[in-house]
């Protein structure tokens, strides 16, 4: 896969940001951002095998969001703070279970719409 032009790396991640941050004023950091991109990648690894996802976009939005906040956050702190927040987000799923975890997500309207596919093709 080549990597996404900066100018749309960009815009895909203000247009994620922007899907999934609330309507009241909220301040962006890179924090945010990894939090994000642990979202997402939680959604890619735990979620197909018991909900419909749409992998691609999934995978897309974990890749710019990880990409932003690896950009935020530099080469030093950026790889550092995303291997921790994966990390307390793989537990978090884990501790609630992945079925109880994907059903939760699936009704959040930030994320609801990468559950609301097609049926399951396999």
């Amino acid at each position: 896969m080549t990597s996404m032009p900066t100018s749309l790396r960009v815009a895909v991640v203000a247009a994620i940001i922007v899907l999934t941050t609330p309507a009241t004023a909220q301040k962006i950091t890179a924090e945010g951002i990894a939090r994000s991109a642990s979202l997402y990648a939680a959604i890619v690894e735990f979620c197909p095998a018991t909900q419909r996802v749409d992998l691609e976009l999934a995978t897309k939005a974990a890749k710019a969001m990880t990409d932003a906040a690896n950009e935020a956050l530099g080469p030093d702190a950026g790889p550092t703070t995303l291997d921790t927040e994966f990390k307390r987000r793989f537990d978090e799923v884990r501790a609630q279970s992945a079925v109880a975890w994907c059903a939760d997500q699936a009704r959040q309207p930030a994320v609801a719409p990468l559950f609301r596919l097609m049926p399951r093709q396999g």
